[in-house]
């Protein structure tokens, strides 16, 4: 989890508008094309800023992150859809049974 003091998430509206979000943590290290769910609605990782800063003994610490999504288009969300709803699986593949 990444945990600092100053995360902004910027939502890219469809007319250009930004909404912008502060956030407390993020799980993993975001990465550019990354799908983000908020809610029921799918979400593109634009573009992702550190500020990285240089500790003791050579450690880094991120002090601030922007990460800058956008809504997926309607194709986009079906194409999503689609892979999600029958994932394709091998010939030779057996059912997981714990």
């Amino acid at each position: 989890m990444t945990a600092t003091e100053r995360i902004t998430m910027v939502v890219i509206n469809d007319d250009g508008t930004r909404d912008k979000f502060m956030l407390s943590s993020w799980v993993g290290v975001p990465r550019k094309h990354e799908l983000v769910w908020m809610g029921d609605d799918p979400y593109m990782v634009v573009e992702v800023e550190y500020l990285v800063a240089d500790g003791f003994f050579g450690a880094r610490s991120i002090d601030a992150a922007g990460i800058y999504v956008r809504r997926l288009g309607k194709d986009e969300q079906e194409a999503v859809a689609r892979r999600l709803a029958n994932p394709v699986r091998g010939k030779d593949e057996q059912p997981f049974r714990p």
